[in-house]
């Protein structure tokens, strides 16, 4: 079994998944799924709410959190407030979501022989970020693979593949070892 330490970005990335595909969160839906803590959750639910992507509060009545919006939009200015790392941080992580919610690959053709009729996600990665260089893709599609979506060259058809399945997964294969979160990485194969 291939096992990975989550970073922190990981972490935010698959707690945005939890919250991306609900209305309503109880804290148990994302304990279930991430193994920490509750202050943990509400410091990663501010960064996400920096990043723009985010807009959730607790509703005690409902013991939940409550989704008032879950869809990446352009970094907030209040984020230009952010300088360096920081900023750069809640740069990749509205950049990442907006792939889980946005990138598409041409799933009509499977042949190799197709040639430039074909719009692979490595297209789709381009036009939503026409700024990004050649090696900020290969580290975001990287990313997405370190939290179970999929992405890769296919030497045989001569092109990018990715996820086909965007449903509410139920387990991440996220587990605590040592007091580190560690994610099974043999799990992509069955997330999507």
């Amino acid at each position: 079994m291939e096992s990975i330490e989550l970073t922190p970005t990981d972490r935010q990335l698959l707690l945005y998944d939890i919250f991306k595909g609900s209305r309503q969160v109880e804290l148990a839906d994302i304990t279930s799924r991430l193994p920490i803590g509750r202050k943990m959750i509400q410091r990663d639910m501010k960064t996400l709410r920096d990043a723009g992507l985010l807009e959730a509060s607790y509703s005690a009545k409902e013991k939940a959190y409550i989704v008032k919006r879950v869809e990446p939009r352009s970094l907030p200015e209040s984020a230009a407030g952010h300088k360096g790392r920081k900023y750069l941080h809640l740069s990749k992580l509205n950049r990442i979501a907006r792939l889980m919610n946005e990138l598409y690959t041409d799933r009509s053709s499977n042949y190799w022989d197709d040639g430039d009729a074909y719009y692979s996600c490595k297209d789709c990665y381009y036009e939503l970020f026409p700024n990004a260089n050649e090696r900020m893709r290969q580290r975001d599609f990287a990313q997405l693979n370190r939290i179970g979506y999929f992405v890769h060259y296919d030497n045989f058809f001569r092109r990018y593949k990715m996820w086909e399945n965007t449903n509410l997964r139920e387990d991440f294969g996220v587990y605590l070892e040592n007091g580190k979160l560690m994610r099974n990485m043999d799990w992509r194969y069955n997330c999507f």
